[in-house]
Protein backbone atom coordinates (compact mmCIF):
# COMPACT_ATOMS: atom_id res chain seq x y z
CA UNK A 1 0.00 0.00 0.00
CA UNK A 2 2.65 2.45 0.75
CA UNK A 3 4.17 1.94 -2.43
CA UNK A 4 0.76 2.49 -4.17
CA UNK A 5 0.70 5.93 -2.35
CA UNK A 6 3.97 6.33 -3.28
CA UNK A 7 3.44 6.07 -7.09
CA UNK A 8 0.47 8.08 -6.81
CA UNK A 9 1.95 11.06 -5.69
CA UNK A 10 4.90 10.54 -8.65
CA UNK A 11 2.09 10.41 -11.22
CA UNK A 12 0.21 12.98 -9.85
CA UNK A 13 3.47 15.35 -10.16
CA UNK A 14 3.95 14.42 -13.87
CA UNK A 15 0.67 15.33 -14.67
CA UNK A 16 0.52 18.30 -13.21
CA UNK A 17 3.38 19.16 -14.85
CA UNK A 18 2.03 18.29 -18.40
CA UNK A 19 -0.81 20.71 -17.89
CA UNK A 20 1.59 23.14 -17.41
CA UNK A 21 3.85 22.45 -20.07
CA UNK A 22 2.45 25.14 -22.53
CA UNK A 23 5.29 27.59 -20.57
CA UNK A 24 8.93 27.37 -21.98
CA UNK A 25 10.17 28.56 -18.59
CA UNK A 26 12.10 25.90 -16.74
CA UNK A 27 10.24 25.93 -13.12
CA UNK A 28 14.01 25.41 -12.44
CA UNK A 29 15.40 28.12 -13.82
CA UNK A 30 12.12 30.45 -12.40
CA UNK A 31 13.32 29.58 -9.03
CA UNK A 32 16.80 30.80 -9.50
CA UNK A 33 15.64 33.91 -10.89
CA UNK A 34 13.31 34.48 -8.30
CA UNK A 35 15.46 33.60 -5.28
CA UNK A 36 18.55 34.77 -6.78
CA UNK A 37 18.06 37.64 -8.94
CA UNK A 38 21.22 39.60 -9.32
CA UNK A 39 23.09 36.21 -8.78
CA UNK A 40 24.38 34.89 -12.61
CA UNK A 41 23.86 31.40 -12.90
CA UNK A 42 27.01 29.36 -13.77
CA UNK A 43 27.35 27.34 -16.86
CA UNK A 44 28.21 24.24 -14.72
CA UNK A 45 24.80 24.50 -13.20
CA UNK A 46 22.94 25.68 -15.88
CA UNK A 47 24.04 23.02 -18.17
CA UNK A 48 22.88 20.49 -15.73
CA UNK A 49 19.07 22.05 -16.26
CA UNK A 50 17.11 20.01 -18.32
CA UNK A 51 14.61 21.13 -21.03
CA UNK A 52 12.32 18.11 -20.54
CA UNK A 53 9.14 17.66 -18.68
CA UNK A 54 9.74 14.85 -15.68
CA UNK A 55 7.98 12.07 -17.60
CA UNK A 56 10.14 13.06 -20.64
CA UNK A 57 13.33 12.83 -17.98
CA UNK A 58 11.92 9.57 -16.08
CA UNK A 59 11.27 8.05 -19.82
CA UNK A 60 14.95 8.71 -21.09
CA UNK A 61 16.29 7.63 -17.95
CA UNK A 62 14.44 4.41 -18.51
CA UNK A 63 15.63 4.33 -22.23
CA UNK A 64 19.36 4.65 -20.56
CA UNK A 65 19.19 1.81 -17.95
CA UNK A 66 21.00 -0.57 -19.70
CA UNK A 67 23.66 1.88 -21.18
CA UNK A 68 25.95 2.25 -17.43
CA UNK A 69 27.48 5.24 -19.09
CA UNK A 70 28.86 7.65 -16.06
CA UNK A 71 32.65 9.20 -16.62
CA UNK A 72 34.58 8.61 -13.28
CA UNK A 73 38.44 9.12 -11.71
CA UNK A 74 38.81 6.44 -9.06
CA UNK A 75 42.11 5.38 -7.59
CA UNK A 76 42.64 1.93 -6.04
CA UNK A 77 45.88 0.12 -6.03
CA UNK A 78 46.79 0.48 -9.42
CA UNK A 79 46.74 4.45 -9.40
CA UNK A 80 43.69 6.64 -10.97
CA UNK A 81 41.27 4.88 -13.08
CA UNK A 82 39.05 6.47 -15.45
CA UNK A 83 36.17 4.19 -17.08
CA UNK A 84 32.30 3.87 -17.36
CA UNK A 85 30.41 4.26 -13.92
CA UNK A 86 26.85 4.42 -13.58
CA UNK A 87 24.79 7.29 -14.21
CA UNK A 88 26.39 9.96 -16.79
CA UNK A 89 28.57 12.51 -15.77
CA UNK A 90 32.24 13.19 -14.00
CA UNK A 91 32.84 12.08 -10.84
CA UNK A 92 36.42 11.93 -8.78
CA UNK A 93 37.17 9.87 -6.11
CA UNK A 94 39.58 7.92 -4.34
CA UNK A 95 38.85 4.07 -4.09
CA UNK A 96 35.12 4.72 -3.23
CA UNK A 97 34.90 8.08 -1.78
CA UNK A 98 35.33 11.90 -2.85
CA UNK A 99 38.28 13.48 -1.26
CA UNK A 100 36.38 16.39 -0.37
CA UNK A 101 34.54 14.20 2.10
CA UNK A 102 37.21 15.34 5.08
CA UNK A 103 36.24 11.98 6.85
CA UNK A 104 38.22 9.92 3.87
CA UNK A 105 41.53 8.14 5.03
CA UNK A 106 44.09 7.70 1.88
CA UNK A 107 46.00 4.21 2.28
CA UNK A 108 49.43 4.69 0.91
CA UNK A 109 48.97 1.99 -1.76
CA UNK A 110 46.72 4.57 -3.42
CA UNK A 111 49.39 7.29 -3.34
CA UNK A 112 51.85 4.69 -4.27
CA UNK A 113 49.80 3.66 -7.29
CA UNK A 114 49.55 7.16 -8.64
CA UNK A 115 52.14 9.96 -7.33
CA UNK A 116 50.08 12.29 -10.14
CA UNK A 117 48.13 12.68 -6.47
CA UNK A 118 50.19 14.63 -5.12
CA UNK A 119 48.88 17.73 -7.83
CA UNK A 120 44.83 17.55 -6.36
CA UNK A 121 45.90 19.38 -2.97
CA UNK A 122 48.40 22.49 -2.79
CA UNK A 123 49.75 24.96 0.39
CA UNK A 124 48.33 28.60 0.45
CA UNK A 125 52.53 29.68 -0.23
CA UNK A 126 51.83 27.89 -3.53
CA UNK A 127 48.56 29.74 -5.03
CA UNK A 128 50.07 32.99 -6.04
CA UNK A 129 50.78 34.12 -9.56
CA UNK A 130 53.09 33.12 -11.40
CA UNK A 131 52.78 29.50 -9.70
CA UNK A 132 52.25 26.53 -12.10
CA UNK A 133 49.69 23.74 -11.38
CA UNK A 134 48.56 20.91 -12.72
CA UNK A 135 44.56 20.61 -13.27
CA UNK A 136 43.88 16.79 -14.39
CA UNK A 137 40.04 17.84 -14.09
CA UNK A 138 38.13 15.76 -16.98
CA UNK A 139 36.91 17.66 -20.09
CA UNK A 140 33.57 18.76 -20.17
CA UNK A 141 31.68 17.09 -22.83
CA UNK A 142 30.81 19.47 -25.97
CA UNK A 143 27.24 18.32 -26.07
CA UNK A 144 26.56 18.16 -22.37
CA UNK A 145 22.97 15.95 -22.74
CA UNK A 146 25.30 13.36 -24.29
CA UNK A 147 27.16 13.21 -20.75
CA UNK A 148 25.03 14.64 -17.93
CA UNK A 149 22.56 13.53 -15.46
CA UNK A 150 20.24 16.41 -15.07
CA UNK A 151 18.52 18.42 -11.64
CA UNK A 152 15.29 16.90 -11.35
CA UNK A 153 12.51 19.77 -10.78
CA UNK A 154 11.73 19.35 -6.66
CA UNK A 155 8.72 18.41 -7.13
CA UNK A 156 9.71 15.26 -8.94
CA UNK A 157 13.23 14.76 -6.31
CA UNK A 158 10.61 14.76 -3.25
CA UNK A 159 8.38 11.99 -4.67
CA UNK A 160 11.55 9.96 -5.31
CA UNK A 161 12.76 8.22 -1.81
CA UNK A 162 16.58 9.87 -0.86
CA UNK A 163 17.34 6.99 1.86
CA UNK A 164 19.15 3.36 2.09
CA UNK A 165 16.33 2.19 3.96
CA UNK A 166 13.92 3.18 0.82
CA UNK A 167 16.29 2.58 -1.82
CA UNK A 168 14.63 0.10 -3.68
CA UNK A 169 11.49 1.86 -3.54
CA UNK A 170 13.89 4.95 -5.54
CA UNK A 171 15.10 1.95 -7.80
CA UNK A 172 12.00 0.57 -8.75
CA UNK A 173 10.53 3.93 -9.22
CA UNK A 174 13.38 4.85 -12.47
CA UNK A 175 13.24 1.82 -13.18
CA UNK A 176 16.98 0.66 -12.10
CA UNK A 177 17.92 -2.86 -11.84
CA UNK A 178 18.83 -3.84 -7.95
CA UNK A 179 22.64 -4.87 -8.13
CA UNK A 180 22.97 -2.91 -10.85
CA UNK A 181 26.41 -0.59 -11.17
CA UNK A 182 23.99 2.09 -10.99
CA UNK A 183 22.08 1.17 -8.05
CA UNK A 184 25.51 0.24 -6.23
CA UNK A 185 26.66 3.93 -7.24
CA UNK A 186 23.29 5.24 -5.51
CA UNK A 187 24.00 3.56 -2.87
CA UNK A 188 27.48 4.45 -2.21
CA UNK A 189 26.31 7.81 -2.48
CA UNK A 190 23.37 7.92 0.09
CA UNK A 191 25.81 6.28 2.37
CA UNK A 192 28.16 9.57 2.00
CA UNK A 193 25.00 11.53 2.55
CA UNK A 194 23.96 9.50 6.00
CA UNK A 195 27.38 9.26 6.97
CA UNK A 196 28.61 11.29 10.23
CA UNK A 197 30.16 14.75 9.39
CA UNK A 198 33.52 15.94 10.88
CA UNK A 199 33.75 18.28 14.30
CA UNK A 200 32.21 21.59 13.18
CA UNK A 201 30.48 21.01 9.85
CA UNK A 202 26.91 21.50 8.57
CA UNK A 203 26.17 19.00 5.79
CA UNK A 204 23.12 18.44 3.30
CA UNK A 205 22.58 16.49 0.63
CA UNK A 206 20.82 18.70 -2.43
CA UNK A 207 18.59 16.76 -4.45
CA UNK A 208 17.30 19.08 -6.69
CA UNK A 209 18.86 22.45 -7.69
CA UNK A 210 15.77 24.19 -5.55
CA UNK A 211 17.21 22.58 -2.29
CA UNK A 212 20.30 23.22 -3.31
CA UNK A 213 19.77 27.38 -3.19
CA UNK A 214 17.57 26.84 -0.10
CA UNK A 215 19.98 25.19 2.08
CA UNK A 216 23.28 27.90 0.76
CA UNK A 217 21.23 30.78 1.33
CA UNK A 218 19.50 30.20 4.60
CA UNK A 219 23.07 28.65 5.90
CA UNK A 220 24.51 32.12 4.40
CA UNK A 221 21.70 34.21 5.98
CA UNK A 222 21.34 36.00 2.61
CA UNK A 223 19.84 35.81 -1.10
CA UNK A 224 22.84 38.06 -1.94
CA UNK A 225 25.37 35.45 -2.79
CA UNK A 226 28.12 34.75 -5.12
CA UNK A 227 27.99 31.50 -6.82
CA UNK A 228 31.53 30.58 -8.26
CA UNK A 229 32.47 27.36 -10.64
CA UNK A 230 35.64 26.12 -12.26
CA UNK A 231 35.52 26.72 -15.50
CA UNK A 232 38.53 24.44 -17.02
CA UNK A 233 38.45 22.80 -20.45
CA UNK A 234 41.29 20.94 -20.41
CA UNK A 235 43.52 18.94 -17.73
CA UNK A 236 46.91 20.19 -18.32
CA UNK A 237 49.36 22.50 -16.83
CA UNK A 238 48.57 26.39 -16.14
CA UNK A 239 50.33 29.49 -15.01
CA UNK A 240 48.07 31.18 -12.06
CA UNK A 241 47.96 35.09 -13.85
CA UNK A 242 45.64 36.72 -10.98
CA UNK A 243 43.30 36.59 -8.42
CA UNK A 244 39.93 38.65 -10.21
CA UNK A 245 38.07 37.54 -6.90
CA UNK A 246 39.00 36.98 -3.46
CA UNK A 247 37.17 36.30 -0.25
CA UNK A 248 38.09 37.70 3.02
CA UNK A 249 40.18 35.02 5.47
CA UNK A 250 38.08 32.76 8.09
CA UNK A 251 34.82 33.66 5.75
CA UNK A 252 31.57 31.33 5.86
CA UNK A 253 31.49 29.61 2.57
CA UNK A 254 29.58 26.54 1.45
CA UNK A 255 30.79 23.67 -0.90
CA UNK A 256 28.51 21.40 -2.92
CA UNK A 257 30.13 18.86 -4.52
CA UNK A 258 28.91 16.39 -7.24
CA UNK A 259 28.24 13.22 -6.40
CA UNK A 260 27.56 10.22 -8.61
CA UNK A 261 23.62 9.51 -9.04
CA UNK A 262 20.99 8.36 -11.20
CA UNK A 263 20.10 12.33 -11.03
CA UNK A 264 21.65 15.36 -10.35
CA UNK A 265 22.52 15.37 -6.63
CA UNK A 266 25.29 17.30 -4.66
CA UNK A 267 27.33 16.76 -1.13
CA UNK A 268 26.89 20.25 0.11
CA UNK A 269 28.42 21.74 3.20
CA UNK A 270 29.22 24.52 5.58
CA UNK A 271 32.54 25.94 5.98
CA UNK A 272 33.56 28.66 8.25
CA UNK A 273 37.91 28.54 8.18
CA UNK A 274 38.05 29.10 4.16
CA UNK A 275 39.08 31.51 1.90
CA UNK A 276 37.69 31.25 -1.67
CA UNK A 277 39.80 32.75 -4.48
CA UNK A 278 38.75 32.72 -8.32
CA UNK A 279 42.16 32.47 -10.09
CA UNK A 280 42.63 33.61 -13.67
CA UNK A 281 44.51 30.55 -15.85
CA UNK A 282 46.71 30.14 -18.68
CA UNK A 283 47.08 26.85 -20.22
CA UNK A 284 50.49 25.66 -21.57
CA UNK A 285 48.50 25.40 -24.98
CA UNK A 286 47.53 29.37 -24.57
CA UNK A 287 43.55 28.51 -23.54
CA UNK A 288 42.94 30.50 -20.64
CA UNK A 289 39.88 29.41 -18.21
CA UNK A 290 39.33 30.32 -14.04
CA UNK A 291 39.97 27.50 -11.19
CA UNK A 292 37.97 28.44 -8.06
CA UNK A 293 40.49 27.58 -5.36
CA UNK A 294 39.56 27.15 -1.36
CA UNK A 295 41.53 26.84 1.36
CA UNK A 296 40.92 25.80 4.42
CA UNK A 297 42.35 27.09 6.90
CA UNK A 298 41.48 24.72 10.36
CA UNK A 299 42.06 20.97 9.51
CA UNK A 300 42.00 20.29 13.26
CA UNK A 301 38.65 18.32 12.70
CA UNK A 302 39.55 16.31 9.38
CA UNK A 303 40.80 12.39 9.58
CA UNK A 304 44.44 12.14 10.25
CA UNK A 305 45.15 10.06 7.13
CA UNK A 306 43.87 12.10 4.69
CA UNK A 307 44.95 12.33 0.94
CA UNK A 308 45.70 15.74 1.55
CA UNK A 309 48.27 15.39 5.08
CA UNK A 310 49.79 12.55 3.18
CA UNK A 311 50.70 14.20 -0.25
CA UNK A 312 51.43 17.58 1.61
CA UNK A 313 53.32 16.45 4.51
CA UNK A 314 51.63 18.13 7.18
CA UNK A 315 49.09 17.50 10.10
CA UNK A 316 45.93 18.21 11.08
CA UNK A 317 45.60 21.45 12.19
CA UNK A 318 48.54 22.73 10.55
CA UNK A 319 49.36 24.76 7.39
CA UNK A 320 46.24 25.78 5.44
CA UNK A 321 45.65 23.39 2.72
CA UNK A 322 43.91 24.28 -0.67
CA UNK A 323 42.64 22.60 -3.49
CA UNK A 324 41.02 23.64 -6.65
CA UNK A 325 37.57 22.04 -7.40
CA UNK A 326 36.45 20.11 -9.98
CA UNK A 327 34.14 21.49 -13.14
CA UNK A 328 31.00 20.89 -11.42
CA UNK A 329 31.18 21.62 -8.60
CA UNK A 330 29.95 25.01 -6.95
CA UNK A 331 31.12 27.28 -3.83
CA UNK A 332 28.52 29.54 -2.13
CA UNK A 333 29.38 33.12 -0.50
CA UNK A 334 28.50 36.12 0.40
CA UNK A 335 28.09 38.39 -2.09
CA UNK A 336 29.61 41.54 0.86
Amino acid sequence: MKFSRALLVLLCVIASEAVAKSSTVSPTLSYWHHKLPTTPMPSALRELISPLSSSELLADMKADDGEESKVSVSVGKGGVSVGKNPGKGTGVHVGDKSPFNYNYAASDDEILGDPSLSSMFLLENDLQSGSKVNLQFLERSSSPADSTVFFFPRSLADAIPFSSQKLSIALAKLNISQGSNKALSMKQTLEECEGPAIRGENKYCATSLESMIDYSTSTLGTNDVNVLATNVRKGQQYTISGFPFQSKAGSKSVACHKQSYAYAVYYCHETEHTTTSLVSLKGEDGSRGEGVAVCHTDTSGWNPQHLAFKVLNVKPGGAPVCHFIPNDHIVWLRAN
